[in-house]
């Protein structure tokens, strides 16, 4: 454990199996100007834009134009009534303005045909000319049709309306509709770019999420081959001395093999399964070292609940026992700590070797610490902290401080299940191997 400053071996990029557009994300994927530099040389695809869902598809669309149609018709409805008050012909009849609720109504539709014209054929390039002309066609057709429409109904349903033409209708009010239909063109056009903007940032925050996913998959799984070397270099260390020992050793490497396999694409679990998973490992190690290795356990039963990045306090009792009790030839002690503090988990490992300023031939390059360090940093980023220090005072020994958000989850029933079944199972077996193991190999 006191070497563990040394074990810093760098650990491999997995980015670079991955994709191109992958890969580039998972550089540090939730920057702001990274998203932003990708957005920007991107340019809007015609077919990313047709595939957006239509606006007509939303109900909201339809109950904000129907709110503004009925909001519109009555307040040009009263304005015209409160403004002839003032007219020196004299105010109009009520029903006169009637005509304002056609416009309305009318006003509505265009605003339909307008987001279905620029959703059908939406101007994504400089180059697509064809476009505009065609929007500019269309823009001067709604306008004679929203003429047409509106005096032919006034004619018919409005009280007094004079029967002045259809020329003059458009005359007064063709500026206004070609102005009205071509900003809600250009709105629409508006929002178009920014749900494409929006998808494409969806897009990258989902490609920069599969990278650190991929990447945490990898580092965790540099951990099982790691452990699995060592276990067998302790069982091989058996054959001879103890076969029993190493066959139970074995039967335990199997136990916690198949588990492993079962959360192979967990990143998180509970602390509870995690401590259930570390207890196969030590009971692994307690078979090698028999008495010269103690464990104690001061656990919060309020923390037992708090996720915890599966597989991390594995490799960290690993290091303790290799640079803290394999280096010595006394017996030597692990204490694992786990309190909360507010909305922090905090956990210590401790052990009584010779501290980090103590020689350790055990001194070598290894991916425990380095691993664990990476996975923290892109699970949490800013918000851990890990250390690893010699203890103060008089006391011997290093200690590894983890502090991590206090994150409470529902247990995983299943898994904490078979967990207890295994540990169970195989308790007097490791108690067994262990006493065997100390009488026979005391000095290992």
């Amino acid at each position: 454990m006191s070497a563990l400053r040394s074990d810093t071996q760098s650990v491999p990029a997995p980015v670079d199996l991955l994709p191109d557009s992958i890969a580039g994300a998972s550089a540090d994927p939730f920057r702001a100007e990274d998203v932003q530099a990708r957005l920007s040389s991107t340019p809007p695809q015609q077919e990313a834009v047709e595939q957006l869902p239509s606006l007509l598809r939303y109900r909201q669309t339809w109950e904000v134009l129907a709110w503004w149609t009925v909001a519109y018709a009555l307040a040009s409805w009263f304005t015209a009534e409160v403004f002839s008050m003032f007219d020196p012909a004299g105010p109009t009849p009520v029903l006169a303005s009637l005509n304002r609720v056609v416009y309305a109504v009318l006003w509505s539709g265009n605003i339909l045909v307008a987001i279905m014209v620029t959703e059908r054929w939406p101007i994504v390039s400089r180059r697509q000319m064809p476009r505009v002309a065609l929007h500019a066609v269309l823009c001067l057709a709604v306008t004679v049709v929203w003429g047409v429409l509106a005096y032919y109904i006034c004619l018919a349903i409005v009280p007094g309306w004079q029967p002045l033409g259809v020329g003059r209708m458009l005359a007064t009010t063709a500026q206004n509709v070609i102005f009205g239909y071509g900003l809600i063109v250009l709105l629409v056009h508006i929002i178009i770019r920014v749900r494409l903007h929006r998808q494409q940032e969806v897009t990258l925050l989902r490609q920069a999420r599969l990278a650190t996913e991929v990447q945490l998959q990898v580092l965790k799984m540099e951990l099982q081959p790691h452990f699995l070397f060592n276990a067998l270099n302790s069982i091989s260390s058996l054959l001879h001395s103890d076969p029993s020992a190493a066959n139970d050793t074995l039967v335990l490497v199997s136990d916690m093999l198949r588990h492993t396999i079962q959360t192979s694409r967990v990143q998180q679990v509970t602390l509870r399964d995690e401590i259930a998973t570390l207890k196969l490992y030590t009971g692994i190690e307690q078979v090698r070292f028999g008495d010269r290795l103690e464990l104690l356990w001061e656990i919060e039963p309020e923390t037992l609940d708090a996720a915890v990045p599966h597989l991390l306090l594995q490799p960290l009792i690993e290091n303790a026992i290799k640079h803290g009790l394999q280096v010595r030839s006394d017996a030597g002690r692990i204490v694992v700590t786990t309190r909360r503090e507010a909305d922090t988990l905090h956990l210590v490992i401790e052990d009584d070797g010779p501290g980090l300023a103590g020689p350790s031939p055990m001194r070598g390059a290894g991916v425990g610490l380095a691993n664990t360090r990476a996975r923290l940093a892109e699970l949490y980023g800013m918000a851990h902290t890990f250390s690893l220090s010699s203890m103060a005072g008089p006391r011997r020994g290093a200690v590894v401080d983890i502090r991590i958000p206090f994150q409470p989850v529902s247990p995983q029933t299943k898994t904490s299940a078979i967990e207890s079944e295994i540990v169970t199972r195989n308790g007097s077996r490791s108690e067994k191997a262990a006493r065997a193991s100390a009488a026979v190999s005391p000095g290992v």
